[in-house]
């Protein structure tokens, strides 16, 4: 007759070996889904770092997409804050807790640079060049012209387009929120004589070889 005291004693052993198991599989079931959830994060982490970016890739900015990028990005960080410590126990994994950091300061560092503008810019810049190409540089004291130019003219939509005293000044389709914005080419730099009634307080950013950015009040 089997003894109860050993009956009970191994039925408490293959209860303990079953809970174990369980857990191990538990674990590495956790395990083995945080990789795909930590690639994730950081590819949607990368397309709100690219939509920031974008636009302020216009020669004023788009304004929507840059608020809507920014709302992303503080909720991406609450998640990022929340959940290292939640993944680090669970996996292990702490060297991914620097990548999110990472594209966060380089996003920040091209921002302060003006390197989304002036990279979207260069890739476009001879379909400007080409529009003002052997044209006389209308002289100080023209009257503005509205002349003829391509809908897009590299990857920006131009709405319209004028000579002006001393060069051409394009209309960026996207604007600047309330104002307006575009591109200019003036060769011998911005005059006075530019600040018109539908021109207003323009601003100038020199992109080089006499191309400009402008943003100016209407």
């Amino acid at each position: 007759m089997a003894d109860p005291a050993g009956r009970a004693r191994d039925e408490r052993l293959a209860a303990l070996v079953r809970a174990e198991r369980t857990e191990h599989v538990v674990v590495q079931e956790r395990r083995g889904s945080a990789p795909g959830l930590i690639w994730a994060f950081h590819l949607v982490a990368g397309a709100v770092a690219g939509c920031v970016l974008w636009s302020r890739s216009y020669p004023g900015s788009d304004s929507f997409l840059l608020a809507a990028g920014g709302v992303a990005a503080l909720a991406m960080a609450g998640v990022w804050l929340g959940w290292t410590i939640v993944v680090a126990n669970r996996t292990g994994r702490r060297w991914w807790f620097v990548v999110a950091p990472v594209i966060a300061v380089l996003t920040l560092v091209l921002l302060a640079v003006g390197a989304p503008l002036r990279m979207r810019w260069s890739a476009g810049r001879q379909a400007f060049a080409a529009v003002v190409a052997g044209h006389p540089i209308p002289p100080a004291g023209s009257e503005w012209t509205q002349f003829d130019v391509p809908e897009r003219l590299g990857s920006y939509r131009v709405v319209v387009a004028y000579w002006v005293p001393g060069g051409a000044v394009f209309y960026e389709g996207h604007g600047n929120l309330f104002d307006d914005a575009g591109f200019a080419y003036l060769p011998a730099g911005p005059t006075a004589e530019l600040n018109t009634g539908l021109f207003e307080g323009p601003r100038f950013r020199s992109l080089g070889g006499g191309w400009y950015q402008w943003t100016a009040s209407w």
